[in-house]
Order: C-alpha cells, then sequence, then structure tokens
C-alpha cells in the first residue's frame, strides 16, 4: 500500500509544480507583452531604441527583469507601424505562450 501511495503523491507534486510553472510562464508572457505594447507606443511616438535602452534604472543592469525589458524593446521595434498597441500585446503574448518550455 505505501508503495502505492508515493507513485500518487509524487504525480501530484509533479502536476502541482507543472501548473505553478504554467501560471509563472502566463504570468511572464504577459509582462512581456504589456512591456512591449509600451515600448511600440513609444516607437510611434519617435523615440530610438537607444533612448529606450537609456532610459532603463543602471541598477536593472545584469538582471533578469533588465533582460527582459531588452527583449521587450527589440520586439516593439519588429513589428510593423500599422498595427496597434492592442494587436502587439496579443500577437507577443500568443507567440510567448507557444513557444514557453
Amino acid at each position: 500500500m505505501r508503495t502505492k501511495l508515493i507513485p500518487a503523491a509524487l504525480l501530484a507534486t509533479s502536476l502541482m509544480t507543472t501548473a505553478a510553472m504554467a501560471e509563472d510562464g502566463h504570468k511572464q508572457c504577459g509582462m512581456i507583452a504589456s512591456l512591449t505594447g509600451d515600448y511600440f507606443v513609444q516607437r510611434l511616438e519617435g523615440k530610438t531604441k537607444d533612448q529606450m535602452q537609456q532610459e532603463t534604472p543602471p541598477e536593472f543592469i545584469n538582471s533578469e527583469f533588465f533582460r527582459i525589458v531588452d527583449l521587450a524593446i527589440n520586439l516593439a521595434f519588429s513589428f510593423d507601424e500599422s498595427l496597434n498597441e492592442d494587436q502587439v500585446e496579443s500577437q507577443v503574448y500568443d507567440s510567448c505562450i507557444r513557444n514557453h518550455p
């Protein structure tokens, strides 16, 4: 009986971990999409990629957040200017979810 409980407990733990990772992935994808939308609007307003990167506070340099900001800035410059902020955010979010491990 005890040997049956161990695999069941491991399975339950694995499912909870997978669910938590998926939720974290959704949050991270949401953050990337939102930042990309914000930077896309700034791009449409005439800001350059260099200006946006220089506005990132120095305390974030070499952090995971800085890598996300840099990704969002680069993504913002990869979309056609005919799109709107919501379309950009939706495309980034959907792509992130599809490609999230």
